[in-house]
């Protein structure tokens, strides 16, 4: 679907402006992502404007998350997606019964970890846009760094978000002044993304959005060593075994003195 055909169909669906709107959609289909990753579904409109570029590839999967207490009432299948229901066979809607995408990312981790720790990528771009809190979206894109493919783009929205700005009723007993007036996006791009190894490029864009691109990687190894000889562990354990079994008779001979 044509960038403009998608701008006109989304009028008056928040929360993307056409201007980002235009920016992703080119994005994607100057990367062509396969697996797109989306953390905060909200309305839809982002997800819709990203399946429209996959629409001009012909191919490739938005899977969007949020959970169904903060999406609309007017959910975005019906919002923006119906607006342009031609584009639903491009996106996978997920709702974790959890109280964040945290844990369905630690899930998929888990799932897709080797005993050495190497994790087998999944995602060639993540746009996150959703809890704007650093302890939530701080272990997000350190789960999220692991299922990113190597040259994968990482995209956090709301750079200058913070609780005291644009919460006006946070809870005022649960974060202290400093935490409430910091960004928490812009903290999370600039400690946790610019001193991460695995990410070697970094723009910002208009303030708000910062952008993070994942390096090549090498393969973590796992092995098991010793500084003895084979032979030395055979008698090793052996001895070791006579000892517990001995330690074990005792032990039991000891509770038979007892009761008697």
């Amino acid at each position: 679907m044509k960038f403009d055909e998608i701008k006109q169909a989304l009028e008056g669906v928040p929360i993307m402006t056409p201007a980002q709107g235009k920016v992703i959609y080119e994005h994607v289909l100057e990367t062509k992502p396969v697996e797109i990753l989306e953390l905060g579904t909200a309305s839809g409109a982002s997800a819709a404007y990203m399946a429209a570029a996959l629409d001009e590839l012909g191919r490739g999967k938005v899977r969007t998350l949020d959970r169904e207490q903060l999406l609309p009432e007017v959910l975005p299948e019906q919002r923006a997606f119906g607006k342009v229901p031609e584009l639903l066979r491009y996106v996978q809607f997920e709702r974790p019964p959890y109280s964040s995408y945290v844990w369905w990312l630690l899930r998929q981790v888990e799932e897709r970890a080797d005993e050495a720790g190497n994790v087998a990528p999944l995602y060639d771009f993540c746009y996150l846009d959703g809890a704007h809190d650093f302890t939530i979206d701080g272990m997000a894109v350190h789960l999220v760094e692991k299922l990113l493919r190597p040259q994968g783009w990482l995209l956090l929205d709301d750079l200058s978000w913070s609780y005291s700005a644009d919460v006006p009723n946070y809870d005022r007993e649960t974060f202290s002044q400093e935490e409430a007036d910091a960004p928490h996006v812009r903290k999370i791009f600039d400690v946790l993304l610019k001193q991460h190894p695995s990410f070697a490029e970094f723009r910002v864009q208009d303030g708000s959005w910062g952008w993070a691109k994942k390096a090549h990687d090498e393969p973590r190894r796992y092995s098991l060593e010793t500084s003895q000889p084979v032979g030395a562990l055979v008698i090793d354990r052996l001895k070791r075994g006579v000892l517990t079994a001995r330690s074990r008779r005792e032990a039991a001979r000891n509770h038979t003195a007892r009761v008697r």
